[in-house]
């Protein structure tokens, strides 16, 4: 049976357990419903913010004490962080009625609910109620809440809880901070005409990716400066090895924010209007599970096409998955519905791909997904 919620969604500690400000930062000991009263406290009134995380608030304040940090981050980085995990577990919640009821009151994607109408729990919920071109009733609203009250909250908070343990255990909620990663920026006069890329998975695991380019040069080129990351893992030992028309000149170079920095050498100059083509291959190097995003920033001046393909490894297959263009449509975070055109078919020997036309430079595409886990507790 589930125990009585605390009202209104504020924190309130059982009797005989420790004050939320008394548990050490990545306390093991914090319990479930401690992470659960501080979520419900950030959906309050207009939503979760960075300020709320920083508050007094026991709720927040535990969310912000389960979570370790590297050294040299402010309390503000971790509370970004933070936002941007909450954000992406609310995505990953499988029952499409609990996930809805989470995304209203987490107020996420914020595209959603802009502007001061949304500052209350009950519009959000009338918002996230509301079919199309119709009106939402009060009964609407209040299924949506009630979902929230006696479910969805206590799932979030137990996949919160979980996900963050595992984070400081693996000192990685560095990929976290402050958003994506975010590539140094290409001074180089290049666009593509084509760019394909092949994504290899082992289990939940990612291995590596294998680019095939065709560049344009606008000027004179002699190289190109590629990138590797690894979201779950700033810190791999990433490897970037040519495969053809290309060198690797010099060391690879670490990055500040993790990931490695390669120089490829081509064997000539390109001058201005000439193409080349040139591949090679970026090894992870990690034994940690990733992310379930394949991000590409578009880093020439344009890019004809962009054709992004995985190859999954059964039965360790998405069980759901779908493409984004961060600038078109979000950042790809909230899970299509059933029979929306983002949504990707994976085929049986796990392979899929997508094309993007007309790539604008400093846009990010990709794909996103949901692991198909043998069990997920909680949900029905």
């Amino acid at each position: 049976m589930r125990r009585p919620e605390a009202g209104n969604g504020d924190f309130q500690a059982a009797e005989g357990r420790v004050p939320a400000a008394d548990y050490p930062v990545g306390g093991e000991n914090l319990p479930p419903d401690t992470v659960e009263a501080g979520l419900r406290a950030l959906a309050r009134d207009a939503g979760p913010s960075i300020a709320k995380l920083l508050s007094d608030e026991p709720g927040p304040r535990a969310i912000m004490q389960l979570s370790e940090t590297p050294p040299g981050w402010s309390r503000e980085d971790k509370a970004s962080a933070i936002m941007a995990l909450i954000r992406e577990l609310v995505e990953t919640i499988r029952n499409p009625r609990w996930r809805a009821a989470a995304q209203a009151a987490l107020r996420t994607p914020p595209e959603r609910f802009p502007g001061a109408e949304y500052d209350t729990l009950q519009a959000r919920w009338r918002e996230i109620a509301r079919p199309a071109d119709e009106g939402a009733s009060a009964d609407d609203a209040e299924r949506y809440r009630g979902y929230w009250r006696t479910n969805a909250a206590e799932h979030l908070a137990a996949l919160l809880r979980e996900r963050v343990l595992e984070l400081n255990r693996n000192g990685t909620l560095t990929s976290y901070r402050r958003g994506q990663f975010q590539p140094p920026p290409l001074r180089l006069p290049i666009s593509f005409d084509r760019t394909e890329v092949l994504y290899r998975f082992d289990g939940y695991r990612g291995i590596d990716s294998t680019s095939y380019r065709w560049l344009r040069a606008h000027g004179p080129v002699d190289h190109y400066e590629t990138v590797g990351w690894y979201y779950n893992d700033p810190d791999a030992a990433v490897q970037i090895t040519p495969l053809a028309n290309c060198v690797l000149d010099g060391p690879l170079l670490d990055l500040p924010q993790g990931g490695r920095c390669g120089r490829l050498r081509f064997p000539r100059t390109v001058q201005e209007g000439q193409s080349i083509f040139f591949a090679y291959n970026t090894r992870f190097n990690s034994d940690r599970e990733c992310r379930p995003t394949i991000l590409y920033e578009v880093r020439g001046l344009t890019m004809e096409a962009l054709v992004i393909r995985a190859q999954f490894d059964p039965p360790a297959l998405p069980e759901r998955i779908w493409h984004f263009d961060v600038s078109a449509q979000s950042d790809g975070l909230r899970t299509p519905d059933d029979g929306s055109p983002e949504l990707l078919q994976v085929a049986s020997n796990g392979y899929v791909e997508h094309e993007f036309l007309n790539c604008q430079q400093g846009r990010k595409y990709g794909l996103r997904w949901v692991w198909r886990r043998e069990t997920f507790v909680g949900e029905g």
